[in-house]
């Protein structure tokens, strides 16, 4: 989605930047490349290089569709998936200076049936002067895609340095939930309940914009169980580039 992926928040490339439909009037669209595509602390391109686009689409006063589409590389989070979508829609408000979102979000897998689930989500944000902070909420109910029900919560800070074009960012996340005895819980928590962190800085040169991030989890190798077909080894520490560009 624009407002996280790519998380971070989200967009692609993980900067922060959640932006209200309320406050949406035209469509927006971005591309997007990085040296590998993380999504609350985990790979969802095997490790590897990833392309993507998002798209923002208004639809009515305060109610937005996000779009994302990402490589996933065979990544075998996914079962070997080509693509992994987004289909998320979103509706925000203003109140008090506070941006209040909701919405729900299906993750849908191109090139595997059968494991395609759903979230639904909730945000709150806030900003003063150059710095934002986003509070967010996503629940999985029990999916057998997803071996069971998936609760993340999250806080993401971003903050422009002033007379620059360098934003500097950074957040963490718990990611939580019940398994039903299925190997497919692995997808989503490999080692089980986990925290994630990540910090970048981000560029922007007219509508071209790059950044680098750092990306880690508190999984340890002896949590993991490496026999699980469900199983994705790049869910530790790593530092990423990334380049968007924005028609």
């Amino acid at each position: 989605m624009m407002r996280r992926l790519c998380l971070a928040a989200a967009t692609c490339g993980g900067l922060l930047g959640y932006i209200p439909a309320s406050a949406q009037s035209v469509p927006t669209i971005s591309l997007n490349a990085e040296t590998d595509h993380r999504d609350r602390g985990l790979s969802a391109s095997g490790g590897k290089g990833a392309l993507g686009a998002s798209a923002s689409v208004p639809v009515l006063y305060g109610l937005a569709l996000d779009l994302d589409a990402v490589t996933l590389r065979g990544s075998a989070r996914h079962g070997g998936a080509d693509i992994g979508v987004v289909i998320a829609p979103q509706y925000g408000v203003l109140s008090g200076g506070w941006e209040l979102g909701a919405g729900a979000r299906g993750h849908v897998f191109v090139g595997r049936s059968g494991l395609s689930y759903g979230e639904l989500t909730a945000d709150v944000g806030r900003t003063l002067g150059p710095a934002r902070l986003v509070v967010g909420a996503a629940f999985a109910p029990a999916q057998a895609a997803i071996g069971g029900s998936n609760l993340y919560l999250d806080a993401q800070l971003s903050a422009s340095i002033p007379g620059t074009p360098v934003t500097l960012y950074g957040g963490f996340g718990h990611t939580s939930g019940s398994a039903n005895g299925g190997a497919r819980a692995a997808r989503l928590r490999p080692g089980g309940a986990y925290l994630d962190h990540h910090v970048g800085a981000e560029y922007v040169s007219g509508k071209i914009a790059g950044g680098i991030r750092y990306s880690g989890t508190s999984i340890g190798a002896e949590e993991v169980n490496r026999m699980s077909p469900w199983t994705d080894q790049h869910y530790g520490s790593r530092a990423l580039a990334y380049v968007r560009f924005t028609p």
